[in-house]
């Protein structure tokens, strides 16, 4: 089984969680955070940087690892490192590079996230909850 890792970006602009929009093969929308896979010989920081760059236009600052989550996919363990970032420059379309499904990205209202079709949907509280400033455990485990 091979070992992937994906380094997410958590950007939030006072009540707004930037995500990356996505539609799914039957046309429905979905919403995830920026971010990707790791490269060999690549620091999760320097995957961060690119991988949000690409899909958002952005350059983010990393500040805090936030959370940890993984899951299993087919033969794949995949491991996700949650950073929060702060946007550091001005949206560059140029520099624009989506995954194959992504078709943009968007502000979402924090207060209005749990209503959203954020990917994984358990994500939705526990942002919700660090927003608000409650606690939440570090490492998240396996999500659907």
């Amino acid at each position: 089984m091979k070992i992937n890792n994906s380094i997410k970006a958590i950007i939030i602009d006072n009540t707004r969680l930037l995500v990356n929009t996505c539609k799914d093969t039957d046309g429905s929308i979905f919403y995830t955070l920026p971010g990707g896979k790791q490269r060999p010989a690549e620091l999760m920081i320097d995957t961060l940087k690119r991988e949000t760059k690409e899909e958002t236009g952005y350059d983010v600052e990393p500040k805090t690892l936030l959370f940890i989550r993984e899951g299993f996919k087919e033969d794949s363990h995949r491991i996700e490192f949650m950073f929060i970032c702060d946007i550091v420059s001005e949206y560059e379309e140029n520099k624009l590079k989506y995954d194959d499904n992504q078709i943009g990205t968007k502000w979402l209202s924090i207060d209005n996230i749990t209503h959203e079709p954020l990917f994984p949907a358990e994500l939705r509280n526990i942002i919700k909850r660090h927003f608000l400033g409650k606690h939440n455990d570090i490492y998240l485990g396996e999500m659907q």
